[in-house]
């Protein structure tokens, strides 16, 4: 009786840990081409043929980020977020742009919400860029 107490106790601990592991279809962000991550905000421009890598969802605090893939040259890019920010009503921030390496860094506002946008060459395809977006989601109106 003791040991049949034992194997239900174990059994019930089990299932418990089993039932709190989450499964990954559930909890994934989708991905792909043309997904927009969670609470996107919508003003800020993604370039054509865009592909969401990954996102996250802040744990604490407010800002979000996501990965995306893009077709395009440095230039065309740096150029895309240059005016597509500044036509989509954000205030510019600092830049930080280098491109011998590539590389690309711009804070812009909308009020007093800092967003960036960090332009870097993807490693696995020579033909794309990686952006990474830095962005807090418009307030719910109500």
């Amino acid at each position: 009786m003791r040991n049949l107490a034992r194997l239900l106790i174990a059994a019930a601990f089990a299932i418990a840990a089993f039932a709190s592991i989450p499964t990954l279809a559930a909890d994934a962000p989708a991905k792909g081409p043309g997904v927009l991550p969670p609470k996107w905000d919508k003003r800020i421009p993604l370039p054509k043929d865009f592909v969401l890598l990954d996102s996250t969802v802040p744990k604490e605090g407010v800002v979000y980020s996501a990965d995306f893939a893009a077709p395009g040259s440095y230039d065309d890019l740096v150029n895309f977020y240059e005016k597509g920010l500044a036509k989509a009503g954000f205030k510019m921030g600092p830049k930080v742009a280098m491109p011998a390496r590539k590389v690309y860094n711009r804070t812009f506002t909308w009020t007093e919400i800092l967003d960036s946008v960090v332009i870097t060459p993807a490693t696995d395809d020579p033909s794309k860029m990686n952006i990474h977006i830095t962005y807090t989601p418009l307030p719910d109106k109500k």
